[in-house]
């Protein structure tokens, strides 16, 4: 049995690397969460600025690893002893995005990440709220070209609910922007986690390269047949 032709068999390997690469990708971004601290648990520099375990957070500040603080107010970081009759969704520790204010505007935080262009990424967060201090309690969620305003109108004392948003990255890094939208005296925000989804489609020369190596492959195995 002859040996497949030299240009055939590097059509083959480049054909089986091409196709082996997504899933390398897909393995090597496996991250469960490309965000820092998203749950808000690093409290190295948490300093109880009101007594009431709770640290207040002006505009710009990066006091929370990997955060800035963003939107229009300061916002309030909350330990697990505050006697709000409020508690985190995961972990001890959660946000307050409406700071010590009646209603807007609010406040936010924001976290650049790096991303991979074209690739797709779901954000995903709890947003807490609580008839205790008012409802709706809303959020908007930005990331690349998506947006989405998430509202809760759950009752109760201490409410959580899971919303996702699905965004494609635009550049080698992407900004995760999270601001109160609506409420009164609290607007929760906690557990917010960005994971990879899947890689982008692949360019047209590349599927032409794909399809070529591949046809080398169906050639040899036609001789072989022979």
């Amino acid at each position: 049995m002859k040996s497949a032709p030299c240009n055939i068999r590097v059509m083959a390997t480049v054909a089986l690397a091409l196709a082996a690469t997504p899933l390398a990708a897909n393995h090597a971004m496996a991250n469960p969460n490309l965000l820092t601290n998203g749950s808000f648990e690093d409290i190295t520099n948490f300093v109880d600025n009101t007594t009431q375990d709770t640290m207040t957070l002006g505009l710009g500040s990066t006091a929370m690893t990997g955060w800035t603080v963003a939107g229009s107010e300061p916002l309030a970081w909350i330990g697990p002893t505050n006697p709000f009759g409020l508690s985190a969704s995961d972990g001890n520790y959660f946000l307050d995005l409406t700071g010590y204010n009646s209603g807007g505007p609010f406040s936010g935080v924001t976290q650049a990440i790096a991303t991979s262009t074209g690739s797709r990424y779901l954000l995903s967060f709890d947003l807490g709220s609580s008839s205790s201090y008012g409802l709706p309690d809303g959020i908007t969620a930005s990331a690349a070209a998506a947006s989405q305003t998430f509202t809760s109108t759950d009752t109760g004392s201490n409410n959580w609910e899971t919303e996702t948003l699905s965004f494609t990255a635009s550049g080698p890094s992407t900004t995760i922007s999270l601001i109160g939208a609506s409420g009164s005296d609290y607007i929760g925000l906690d557990n917010v986690s960005v994971t990879f989804v899947s890689g982008p489609v692949p360019e047209p020369a590349t599927l032409a390269l794909l399809g070529a190596g591949l046809a080398g492959l169906g050639l040899v195995r036609r001789k072989r047949v022979r």
